[in-house]
C-alpha cells in the first residue's frame, strides 16, 4: 500500500490510496511560425506547463475528524514537500489545485486531491557533491554529473588557502565571477594582515574595567570557554554580584602588524555569536567593544534582550567621537529559525564590522548599516573587548556566547579595493538557486561583477573551470552540490 508524506505529515494515515496519476511530462505546448507561402510551418521551440498529480482516495470512520485536519495539512501559503513511498528518494513541490472532492456516506467516503506542481519536476532527496582538481592544462576544474532528466543550479564552496581577490567559473552555458579580476594589480595584497584570529580566546584577559559603552552594565564576573555541541563557546561564568545589569568582559591589545606598528585605523573584524531563547522570560546582553589607547568607545556591537514579557530582542550599533550616540537599533525575535529573522541562532552567527576611515559599518541581515563620525577617522584602535551579561537573577538566554572572532588591519580607504577581498581561510559560498553570494556566511553581493550568470549543470557530464588571482597560490578547495530533479 502507498503512502503519501506532504509538509512533514503523513496524510496516508488519514486515508487509503487508491490510486496515483503522476503522468509521463508535464503539458508541453510547440511554437510555431508560418513562413512565406512554404507548407507547412517552422517549429521554433516549446514550452513546459505545470505538471498535475491525480490522487484518489478513501476515508474510513471518524469522517469528521479526519477531514478537518486534512482541511488544515492542506492550508498552506506555498507549494510543500510531497513524498511518495514508490519513490522515497524523491520528492515533488506541490500545493493542492482547486477543490478538493469528496464523497461520503458516514461510515467511509471517497475523494480526489489534484496536486499542482508549478516546476514540473521530481527533485532528489540527496544532493550530489563533486571536488575540482587540475585538469591536464593546469587548470582547476569541476566535472558535474547530472544523472536527473533536467537542469538544476550549482551550488559552489571555495575555501581559501591563501588570499585572494577573484574568483571566476567558467562553463560553455555561462560564465559567473565575483570579486576584482585587477585587484592585484591595483594595491599590494601585503598591506592587509589579520592580526588576531581565535576561537579558543587563549590570549585574552579578564577585564573589569568600565563598560565604556554603558557604565551600568557591570564588569565584575567572569567569562569561560566552554564545549557546545562540538564547537568551543565563549560563555558567562559568574556575573558577579550587582544586583542590576552585570556580567563579565575579557579584552585583548591589538598585537603590531609586520611593521612593529600597534594598532589599526581601518580595520575588518569579523565575529561569530549565538544569541537565542528557550523561554519568553529568559534576558541578557552581549557586545563587542572597540577602544582607543585612552580606552574611550570608538565602536560598540550589542545583541540584547532586555524583556521579560515577550520574546523580543535587538541589535544596537554604537559608536563614539565626541559623543556616543546609536545609529542603529533593529528587534528580532531570538528563536531557533534557520533562515529566520534571527542571524545568531545556532545554524549561523555571522557578523562583521568594518571601519574605513570617518565610515564604521556593521553587518544585519544581509546588508551592512554605516555612518560617518569624521572626528574618528584617523582614531586607532587599540584594545578590543568582549563582554557578557544577566539581568539580575533572571534566567539568561538559551544562547549569549561568542564562537569565535577575528581582526584584519587594513591600509586602503576603499574596502572594495582591498586585496585581501578572501583572506586565507575564508570561505565563500554561491547559492546558485537564488543567485547569492556569501563570504564567512555574510551575504556580499556587492562582489558579484556585471553579467555574472548563475548557470545551470545540464542532465548528464559537464565541466566548470575556475579561476582565481594569480597570487592566490595554494589554490583554493572547490566543491560543487547539486540536488538532481526529473521532468
Amino acid at each position: 500500500m502507498i503512502t503519501v508524506e506532504y509538509n512533514g505529515y503523513m496524510i496516508s494515515d488519514y486515508m487509503i490510496i487508491n490510486s496515483l496519476d503522476r503522468g509521463i511530462v508535464s503539458p508541453r505546448t510547440n511554437n510555431l511560425k508560418k513562413l512565406g507561402t512554404a507548407r507547412g510551418e517552422r517549429y521554433i521551440g516549446y514550452t513546459s506547463g505545470v505538471s498535475k498529480i491525480v490522487m484518489k482516495f478513501t476515508l474510513i470512520s471518524n469522517l469528521v475528524e479526519k477531514r478537518r485536519e486534512l482541511a488544515g495539512i492542506m492550508n498552506v501559503l506555498e507549494p510543500a514537500r510531497l513524498i511518495f513511498s514508490d519513490e522515497p528518494d524523491k520528492y515533488y513541490m506541490a500545493v493542492p489545485d482547486k477543490e478538493i472532492t469528496f464523497d461520503d456516506n458516514r461510515r467511509y467516503g471517497t475523494g480526489t486531491i489534484t496536486w499542482v506542481v508549478p516546476d514540473g519536476l521530481a527533485h532528489s532527496m540527496a544532493t550530489k557533491q563533486f571536488s575540482a582538481a587540475k585538469n591536464a592544462s593546469g587548470i582547476l576544474e569541476l566535472t558535474i554529473n547530472n544523472e536527473g532528466t533536467a537542469d538544476v543550479p550549482i551550488n559552489y564552496t571555495v575555501k581559501h588557502n591563501h588570499d585572494n581577490g577573484f574568483l571566476g567559473f567558467v562553463s560553455d552555458r555561462g560564465v559567473l565571477q565575483t570579486g576584482k579580476n585587477q585587484e592585484v594589480d591595483l594595491t599590494p595584497y601585503a598591506q592587509s594582515e589579520v592580526l588576531i584570529n581565535t576561537n579558543t580566546f587563549d590570549d585574552w584577559e579578564r577585564d573589569t574595567s568600565v563598560h565604556p559603552e554603558n557604565s551600568g552594565k557591570m564588569t565584575d564576573g567572569t567569562l569561560i570557554v566552554g564545549n557546545v555541541s562540538g564547537q568551543n563557546l565563549l560563555q558567562l561564568g559568574n556575573g558577579g554580584t550587582n544586583s542590576n545589569l552585570h556580567g563579565g568582559m575579557i579584552s585583548i591589545e591589538v598585537p603590531p602588524d609586520s611593521e612593529g606598528i600597534a594598532g589599526a585605523t581601518n580595520w575588518y573584524c569579523y565575529f561569530n555569536a549565538w544569541f537565542e531563547t528557550g523561554r519568553v522570560a529568559q534576558v541578557s546582553s552581549m557586545s563587542v567593544n572597540f577602544l582607543d589607547d585612552n580606552n574611550n568607545l570608538i565602536f560598540c556591537y550589542i545583541i540584547e534582550k532586555n524583556t521579560l514579557t515577550s520574546n523580543t530582542a535587538h541589535v544596537m550599533m554604537r559608536v563614539g567621537g565626541d559623543s556616543i550616540k546609536t545609529f542603529f537599533d533593529e528587534n528580532f525575535t531570538p528563536h531557533n529559525a534557520y533562515y529566520g529573522y534571527n542571524m545568531f541562532d545556532w545554524p549561523r552567527g555571522h557578523c562583521d564590522i568594518v571601519k574605513e576611515g570617518e565610515k564604521l559599518s556593521g553587518y544585519w541581515y544581509g546588508t551592512r548599516y554605516s555612518i560617518s563620525v569624521p572626528e574618528l577617522k584617523d582614531r586607532v584602535c587599540k584594545k578590543i573587548q568582549l563582554y557578557i551579561g544577566q539581568y539580575g537573577t533572571h534566567e539568561m538566554t538559551t544562547g549569549s556566547g561568542f564562537r569565535s572572532i577575528s581582526f584584519q588591519k587594513t591600509n586602503v580607504e576603499k574596502w572594495a579595493d582591498n586585496p585581501n577581498r578572501y583572506p586565507n581561510g575564508s570561505t565563500v559560498e554561491i547559492d546558485g538557486k537564488e543567485g547569492k553570494i556569501y563570504t564567512n556566511g555574510i551575504l556580499r553581493m556587492d562582489d558579484e561583477i556585471k553579467g555574472a550568470q548563475y548557470f545551470l549543470a545540464p542532465p548528464g557530464q559537464s565541466k566548470v573551470q575556475i579561476y582565481h588571482s594569480n597570487f592566490s597560490v595554494p589554490e583554493p578547495d572547490v566543491t560543487a552540490e547539486i540536488r538532481e530533479a526529473w521532468i
